[in-house]
């Protein structure tokens, strides 16, 4: 560990030196930025932008323009470096701007990277799983602990290691709780069962049957009272488990199960299809008023 990173140990405000991301701006001390000099950030941590969402916020820069400055540090020959808003910088390309209003900041490689750390963990649509990635990012480039890390961000130290603690799920877990198709609280439920294969077949369960958490944490607690599954036993010689023919619930139509599968990959969120001979209920939920826009671009009723 550099000793750069040993006095992170003070929290990240000793990193930041008080400069935040949402910190108030003096209108004074920004400047109108030709988009051409802003190059992004090398090491910006989110990857993923949703391409309906960035036209949605190009629409509104059209008609509003750019409510809240972009944060940059300068560079040589004139450039500079996004360190903060990167969908702002987006949008206002995809709205044809010219120019882009800034707030300059000198600042190291470190202070960058942190500020754009702690900025992609202010997203209100950021899911469970990107949240934990963004924490362990940040404990592993500046040497925090959690304990450190929690002071810094104004959570307590529980609270951060249950979201970092979703990591240790198995990545298919992992993924349907990244594209909405399960929550953290399913995570947990499944991190309850104390054995890999039986997780991957509550995992399965939870998704194919739509299955609430509550349904779940029960699920799980049966699972350690008796180390099977309702409507599960052993199977024959193979130490494994497979569902009973004669299970208490019926199996959901496969029809129904094929189109609530292409519907949840078409949508990218979690689906849940019931009904039976032609006639059912179908629930699309969502978790902010952005990712509702979104979903409803998507199904063409925005």
């Amino acid at each position: 560990m550099t000793a750069g990173a040993r006095g992170l140990g003070r929290g990240l405000d000793a990193l930041l030196g008080g400069t935040r991301p949402q910190e108030s701006v003096n209108p004074a001390e920004v400047k109108e930025l030709p988009l051409h000099q802003v190059q992004p950030n090398p090491s910006q941590p989110r990857a993923e932008f949703s391409e309906q969402g960035l036209q949605d916020l190009a629409a509104s820069i059209k008609s509003q323009g750019v409510l809240q400055p972009v944060l940059v540090r300068p560079l040589a020959g004139g450039k500079y470096e996004l360190v903060a808003g990167e969908r702002r910088l987006r949008a206002s390309k995809m709205a044809g701007l010219r120019s882009i209003p800034a707030l300059v900041r000198e600042m190291s490689d470190q202070e960058s990277l942190a500020i754009a750390l702690i900025e992609n963990l202010q997203r209100e649509d950021l899911n469970a799983i990107e949240e934990a990635l963004g924490y362990k990012q940040l404990m592993e480039q500046f040497g925090l602990n959690q304990e450190e890390l929690a002071k810094s961000m104004g959570k307590s130290r529980s609270a951060l290691a249950n979201s970092m603690r979703l990591l240790n799920l198995a990545k298919p877990v992992q993924t349907d709780i990244q594209q909405g198709l399960i929550t953290a609280g399913h995570g947990r439920a499944i991190m309850a069962v104390g054995d890999e294969q039986a997780a991957a077949q509550l995992h399965e369960r939870i998704v194919a049957d739509g299955l609430s958490v509550r349904q779940a944490e029960a699920l799980a607690t049966y699972w350690k009272d008796h180390g099977l599954f309702p409507d599960f036993e052993p199977a024959s010689g193979t130490g494994t488990t497979e569902k009973r023919s004669s299970g208490k619930r019926s199996a959901k139509d496969s029809r129904l199960l094929e189109i609530e599968q292409r519907l949840r990959k078409a949508l990218g969120r979690k689906v849940v299809l019931k009904g039976d001979d032609g006639r059912g209920k179908l629930s699309l939920p969502f978790s902010s008023w952005d990712d509702l826009e979104e979903l409803l671009a998507r199904i063409g009723a925005n």
